[in-house]
Parts: structure tokens; C-alpha cells; sequence
């Protein structure tokens, strides 16, 4: 696996790349704030989304350098990259690449193949919005990372993992969607 100097110096990357995604790039690059009111309707603002990642990415980092500088000077230097190394980032970028493709294609797949039929089809765009179309993207691709990339960490699959991969996802659907009436779930604001 990595050795520890390489694991220090991305953790020291990620925790730089996270504090300047959450404290300068976010609120500079927005319109909006993470959260505001507008006429007495409150919104999640432009700025919500990239702050709540990087501040999960910063909190993580920092762990994880502390935990392996903790862990150095118990343990001997191995190589950067193994075999096994190589093998775990290239099944980890498929998972990835897995459950984008599902987020992403999922909804217009299933629109188009059970939705409403009538004189004029209807298209994903206008239904984007609407339950249970809004979901399933969102829903098949957030299961398939969450279920995926904690099967892999663990190598190993488990049945607990599935139901916390499923709880992740309405627990993202219920802090997220729920509350706010004008938010689209990924990727549907894309189309």
C-alpha cells in the first residue's frame, strides 16, 4: 500500500485544497449563500453544496494526518506503490465511474422506458422535478458509491453495508431535497 510519506503529503494536498474550497473559492465564486431567505422562503444557496463537501474533505484530512503522522514513527517505510496499490485506485475509479454513469443516465433510462406515454412525449427535462423521477438517479448512483467504495475499503462484501449505503442516501434526500422546495437532486439540474 502507500508508504506514510506519501499518505502525509496527500493528506497535507487535500486538507490545503478543502480550506480554500470552503473559505475562498465557495463564497467568492457564489451568488448566493450557503443558505438565505427570499421572501420569507429559505433556499440552499449556490454556495451550500461546495462548502458541506469541503468541509467533509477538510474534517477528513486533517484526521487522516494526524492518524499517520501518528503512525509513522511506529511503523518501517514500504514503497510508494505496489501492485495491490495500483489495483485498489484502478477499482476505486471504477466504482466511481460506475455510479456517475448510473446518476446521471438512470432517470432519463427509466422516464423513457415507464413513463407517461400520451400524443406528445414527454422528456426528462419536464419531469426532472416530479416523484419518483427525481430520485432515481440520485438514489441508484448514491447507493452504488456509497455501497461500492465502503465494500472496497473493507474488501470485503457486507450485508450491513447495504443498508447503510441506503440510509446515506435518504438521510442526503431528507437534508437536502426535503426541506427546500426549488432544489434539484444531481444531476437533474444539468438538464
Amino acid at each position: 500500500m502507500l508508504s506514510r510519506s506519501v499518505e502525509i503529503w496527500l493528506a497535507i494536498f487535500f486538507v490545503v485544497f478543502a480550506g480554500l474550497a470552503v473559505f475562498v473559492w465557495a463564497p467568492l465564486d457564489s451568488e448566493t449563500a450557503a443558505i438565505y431567505e427570499f421572501r420569507r422562503q429559505v433556499s440552499i444557496g449556490d454556495a451550500m453544496l461546495p462548502m458541506v463537501a469541503g468541509g467533509g474533505i477538510l474534517l477528513f484530512s486533517v484526521a487522516h494526518l494526524m492518524l499517520q503522522l501518528h503512525r509513522q514513527s511506529q511503523a518501517e517505510d514500504q514503497p510508494p506503490f505496489d501492485r495491490a496499490t495500483i489495483l485498489f485506485f484502478v477499482n476505486f475509479g471504477g466504482v466511481l465511474a460506475l455510479s456517475l454513469a448510473l446518476m446521471f443516465w438512470a432517470g432519463p433510462l427509466a422516464l423513457s422506458l415507464f413513463g407517461p406515454t400520451g400524443d406528445e412525449p414527454v422528456t426528462y427535462r419536464q419531469m426532472r422535478s416530479t416523484f419518483p423521477w427525481k430520485y432515481i438517479g440520485f438514489v441508484l448512483g448514491g447507493f452504488t458509491l456509497v455501497f461500492g467504495l465502503t465494500s472496497l475499503i473493507e474488501g470485503r462484501i457486507r450485508w450491513v453495508r447495504v443498508f447503510s449505503a441506503i440510509l446515506t442516501v435518504l438521510a442526503l434526500i431528507f437534508i437536502f431535497d426535503v426541506p427546500f422546495d426549488t432544489t434539484l437532486l444531481p444531476p437533474n439540474g444539468d438538464f
